[in-house]
């Protein structure tokens, strides 16, 4: 199931998978990041990988467009993950990306959504 949560206003969008990918599910991030960016030239980001499962064949060719068309949307990445593939994966596509783009494991959920809103991490005193 891929899920969001959207702040227009401030220019910040989270998405969560745990599970595959539909269709339905696929339209209404790509939708909600479109009407985002009318406000704003680029957005930031938390992806929040929980769980990765099967994804429907039509939201691929959609997923190829949606990345030829969107080059330079997003400012802060936080990709959060304890699956030890995602990290080494980022890596590997992150210059492709004019973005900033860091990986949190999901213990450290509320550190990573701190740095995609702000760029930098404010720790509580010790």
């Amino acid at each position: 199931m891929l899920s969001l949560e959207c702040d227009k206003s401030a220019g910040y969008v989270e998405i969560t998978l745990d599970g595959g990918i539909g269709n339905d599910d696929y339209t209404a991030v790509v939708t909600a990041i479109d009407d985002a960016l009318k406000s704003h030239d680029k957005l930031n980001l938390v992806g929040v990988l929980r769980g990765f499962g099967h994804v429907d064949w039509s939201v691929w060719p959609k997923d190829l467009v949606f990345h030829a068309t969107h080059r330079n949307w997003m400012k802060h990445v936080a990709i959060v993950s304890d699956m030890g593939w995602v990290e080494p994966t980022m890596r590997v596509f992150a210059p492709f990306y004019a973005a900033e783009i860091r990986c949190f494991p999901l213990a450290r959920l509320d550190e990573a959504r701190a740095w995609a809103r702000t760029g930098s991490i404010t720790r509580a005193a010790d």
